[in-house]
């Protein structure tokens, strides 16, 4: 895998395209913002429906975020996205918090043996819901298995892939705003997918 190259083609990507993504993520951060909004207004933080409607909130994010991942493959894809892409995923909440939780326990677990083994485990899983997003036929404890094989032999170059980006991220807090920022990490992590699924199946 190449980083510069992907990271090169990212860059011309959102360069052209940087509207549509905000155009798509836009849409989320409002959405959950003005929910947010809604239930800090109307229920106390000690109250158990302020804390029942938090949390439905964050799975409906959750589903959008996935959503939203099929929209950016489409612009990396050279295909055209839309609004619906982004709530596509609404109605399956169940199987994407399910990838979650198991995403979480994976993690714990592995993290008590020692800090090296979780963060292992993290990057191993870190293309379930890129997956998803571009296949939801299969089970969820299938994602992680599917990613954890996507990944292997690629943990540490997508690690320091994922380093390269902290700089950008410095930056972005004193010079290069986050609108800037943001879609490019994201869709150079949504291309470093993209060649690597095709990589993963060249090889077979």
């Amino acid at each position: 895998m190449n980083r510069v190259e992907i990271k090169e083609k990212a860059k011309k990507i959102v360069q052209e395209n940087l509207k549509t993504f905000w155009a798509g993520y836009g849409i989320i951060l409002a959405i959950t913002c003005l929910l947010s909004f809604g239930i800090d207004l109307l229920f106390s933080p000690d109250s158990m429906i302020y804390n029942v409607l938090t949390l439905v909130v964050s799975c409906f994010s959750m589903t959008l975020s996935v959503g939203f991942y099929s929209y950016l493959l489409k612009i990396v894809r050279n295909e055209q996205p839309s609004r619906e892409d982004i709530f596509k995923y609404i109605g399956q909440v169940l199987p994407i918090i399910a990838i979650s939780i198991l995403i979480a326990v994976f993690c714990f677990f592995w993290s008590i043996l020692f800090i090296i083994p979780g963060i292992i485990a993290a990057i191993s899983y870190s293309f379930a819901y890129l997956i998803y997003a571009d296949d939801n036929s299969l089970s969820p404890m299938e994602y992680l298995t599917k990613s954890k094989e996507m990944l292997k032999g690629y943990k540490a170059d997508y690690f320091v892939f994922c380093l390269s980006f902290f700089g950008w991220i410095l930056l972005s807090i004193f010079i290069f705003p986050l609108i800037w920022t943001i879609p490019y990490y994201m869709t150079a992590e949504v291309i470093y997918y993209d060649e690597l699924k095709k990589l993963k199946s060249n090889n077979n």
